[in-house]
């Protein structure tokens, strides 16, 4: 019985750091367009980061 909560606990903080890491990657993704990690990343925020002041070139 213990070994299934011990389980869950770790589950359950994994999944926090796993968001965090993969929103972090989505940002420098968009931020600085690493074509060969998601192409057309890049093109598809452009507007969108000049809007909010962030240069890219």
């Amino acid at each position: 019985m213990e070994r299934i909560n011990e389980r869950e606990a770790f589950l359950k903080a994994l999944l926090p750091v796993l968001v965090v890491v993969g929103m972090a990657f989505a940002m420098v993704v968009i931020a600085y367009g690493m074509e060969s990690v998601a192409p057309g990343v890049h093109d598809t925020f452009h507007d969108f980061r000049h809007v909010i002041g962030m240069p890219c070139h």
